[in-house]
């Protein structure tokens, strides 16, 4: 069993779902914080990554889009760019299932967001 007093210390972890009939994503407050979503109301998939990375975004479309049309497995890290082009670093693991005739199936899984915060652009030397 982790340590979950040690993992809080450095990332906040939250689920999330998506209902492959409605296209709506339910996730939690700090997702919705981290994202620049509103706390209530329905939102899609493009309302949750136009806040990545510019240089991730088709990549991160290309994985749900596989997840939705078969039972498949994804992860992938970005950063979400703020209005003050500080970034938050993001991991997302995900999973689908659940398919049926008429459209219907969920995709499932966590984001993980360390508790730190970058305040420049990403290098793959200095992180």
């Amino acid at each position: 069993m982790p340590d979950l007093e040690l993992v809080s210390h450095y990332c906040r972890i939250e689920s999330w779902t998506a209902n492959l009939a409605t296209g709506v994503f339910f996730i939690g407050a700090a997702a919705r914080h981290h994202h620049g979503l509103p706390g209530d109301g329905d939102f899609g998939l493009l309302n949750l990554v136009q806040c990545y990375d510019a240089q991730d975004r088709q990549n991160v479309l290309e994985l749900y889009e596989v997840a939705a049309m078969r039972p498949s497995s994804f992860c992938f890290s970005t950063t979400i760019v703020q209005d003050d082009g500080g970034q938050i670093p993001v991991v997302c693991t995900g999973e689908s299932s659940n398919f049926s005739d008429d459209g219907g199936g969920s995709i499932n899984g966590i984001f993980i967001f360390p508790t730190f915060r970058l305040t420049q652009k990403k290098s793959l030397h200095n992180q």
